[in-house]
């Protein structure tokens, strides 16, 4: 009887598999035979569907919420701990510091403008030290920036300030501003590549 519930199992199983139907039930069993509690449920759950499922290769960012994010530092991470190569970021002022944690390739991508004066994405945060985007890793393997415009805002020359610290390799900023008033736009650690 065993070997009968096994091989009923493994057919509707297959049976599931060619078909884009759903199993609900053990309705297909003869009635004669019953399963154990564990056996129900997992033949109950069979669920097969017949769509495919599309792929996801970006996280997007949008300060009204129509986007997986509002933040650009929380959708780095996130793409950065499951390896998505890209975060594209709708237009707008994010007020915050990103500091790049992980070591996974990732590009940050704000809409196509003809030069960075027509970028339609600011990254405007007060940071007098550690810079608007910093990297808290050199074993940062590369993250690219474009179309984004990038501004510390803290207020005196006297104070480093930068737009940007880095520490890593293959760092790039394409059709970037980098804006600062303290004494460097960017600072950079022995051995970090632009």
């Amino acid at each position: 009887m065993r070997l009968f519930l096994a091989a009923a199992a493994s057919l509707a199983g297959l049976a599931a598999a060619q078909s884009p139907t759903t199993l609900t039930s053990s309705s297909n069993l003869p009635s004669n035979a019953s399963l154990s509690a564990s056996q129900t449920s997992t033949f109950a759950s069979s669920t097969v569907s017949s769509k495919p499922t599309a792929s996801i290769t970006a996280l997007t960012v949008a300060l009204d919420g129509s986007a997986q994010f509002t933040a650009i530092n929380a959708a780095i991470a996130a793409a950065q701990n499951s390896g998505l190569p890209s975060v594209v970021v709708q237009p707008g002022t994010y007020s915050e510091t990103l500091v790049i944690q992980g070591s996974q390739t990732v590009s940050i991508l704000g809409p196509s403008a003809s030069s960075y004066a027509g970028n339609q994405v600011l990254i405007a945060a007060a940071a007098p030290t550690t810079g608007v985007v910093s990297f808290n890793t050199q074993k940062s393997q590369g993250v690219t920036f474009k179309n984004v415009n990038i501004t510390n805002t803290a207020p005196g020359a006297s104070s480093k300030a930068p737009a940007v610290s880095m520490s890593g390799m293959n760092m790039a900023f394409y059709d970037c501003a980098l804006v600062s008033s303290g004494t460097g736009v960017y600072t950079a650690s022995y051995g970090t590549t632009l």
